[in-house]
């Protein structure tokens, strides 16, 4: 019965997803990447009940050892279904023979036909009462779309952790060792990850996103975050990180956010190497709390969490 009920949920999202991207103009805008043609084809291209992703396995794939994976979210550039574009400039990293042999993991892009949200979810409805509730940097976010009619989401999220957990049947992997990340439009989706399902993730990177005001981060204080975010971002305001920093500060969250002085909306380009805090640039990076694990860099920061 149980499986009766994936498969019917499989094809209702699948549906779904086709529908937007058949509705959607922005689908049919396919960028491509600027990977060269050798790193693009360390990426297998797969498709899941409609969704594409490239998927990127350990060098060696060793009996009895189960792995950690990446969920690698793309920003609005790589909206589409080309299975091309969602493969971003920080992606290039996870192709790299060095980076692997250091860090041996499942790497997955999927690629998503709108925003990173869960089937059907939406906003609630805007009125100027409830926007003066929010943090003032969102009533003026919020206020510029309130004549917006929010559509129902159709899903990309939680096809995303249908896939997961397809993978983890198929894969040795070590779903106590799950993490999340992304950049802008994939910024949002890592905290949408873990603010929709926190138990499944050990860990999240998200660069210059955010989390909408009625969504409250104190539900996935225990997941540890390193947040990144260029206080000069002319497109999503580092506020917003800022606004979730204070708040998992006044619950003892287990949150790092590095705040990048001169940066705008490229944080994703430092975020993915960082090696460590340059004071002297006003790269410095804040803990909301005593529990943040304070490894300087990032991947191996990232490969020391487990759920």
């Amino acid at each position: 019965m149980k499986r009766v009920r994936h498969i019917f949920l499989f094809s209702l999202l699948a549906s779904a997803l086709c529908a937007q991207s058949s509705a959607d103009p922005r689908n049919r805008r396919n960028k491509g990447t600027n990977l060269k043609p050798a790193t693009v084809a360390e990426f297998a291209p797969e498709d899941f009940y409609g969704m594409p992703y490239r998927l990127i396995q350990p060098l060696e794939i060793k009996d009895g050892v189960r792995y950690p994976v990446i969920l690698n979210l793309h920003g609005r550039a790589g909206i589409g279904d080309d299975n091309l574009s969602s493969l971003r400039p920080w992606s290039a990293t996870f192709a790299d023979p060095e980076w692997r042999a250091a860090y041996p993991c499942f790497v997955v892009t999927p690629q998503s036909w709108s925003s990173w949200a869960a089937f059907n979810e939406r906003p609630p409805e805007m009125t100027p009462e409830i926007i003066a509730q929010f943090p003032k940097i969102w009533q003026r976010f919020m206020q510029a779309r309130l004549s917006d009619r929010a559509e129902l989401s159709t899903g990309s999220l939680t096809m995303t952790f249908l896939l997961l957990d397809q993978m983890a049947r198929e894969f040795p992997i070590d779903t106590d060792r799950v993490y999340v990340l992304g950049h802008s439009m994939g910024g949002f989706g890592s905290w949408n990850a873990i603010w929709t399902d926190p138990e499944r993730f050990a860990a999240a990177v998200p660069s210059a996103g955010g989390l909408p005001p009625w969504k409250d981060p104190a539900k996935f204080k225990d997941v540890p975050v390193w947040a990144f975010h260029g206080t000069d971002d002319p497109t999503v305001p580092y506020a917003f990180s800022q606004h979730i920093f204070d708040r998992l500060a006044e619950v003892g969250g287990n949150l790092k956010l590095t705040a990048m002085d001169g940066v705008r909306h490229g944080s994703a380009a430092h975020a993915f190497v960082y090696e460590g805090d340059e004071p002297e640039k006003g790269w410095i990076t804040s803990s909301a709390s005593e529990q943040c694990d304070p490894t300087p860099r990032i991947w191996d920061w990232l490969f020391r969490q487990k759920r």
